[in-house]
């Protein structure tokens, strides 16, 4: 009887590595943040941050369930929802002048 194949990559060390490049793209947009809109509060840019690479992360999904067409009309809600309120909350936060 034929074994079934092994696979090189375990789940732990995919889960790892998309751990990894999650947390990357949050500090290259904490730092863009740091340096840009928020110089004078840079402290505000790691919550922004976080929120944007969630946002980022949920965008990818959801294109990816475009591709299959499956539940991306609840997606499509949450992402203009998200975004949204996102940048609603920049603008209000560098109108008050943080």
């Amino acid at each position: 009887m034929a074994e079934a194949p092994t696979f090189p990559i375990t789940t732990e060390a995919l889960i790892n590595f998309l751990y990894a490049i999650y947390y990357f793209i949050r500090d290259i947009i904490t730092f863009i943040l740091e340096n840009t809109l928020f110089k004078e509060a840079p402290e505000i840019a790691v919550m922004y941050g976080d929120i944007i690479t969630f946002l980022i992360s949920i965008t990818a999904i959801y294109i990816l369930l475009v591709m299959i067409e499956s539940v991306k009309k609840y997606f499509k809600i949450i992402l203009i929802l998200g975004w949204g309120l996102l940048f609603l909350s920049i603008a209000l936060t560098i109108v008050k002048g943080a």
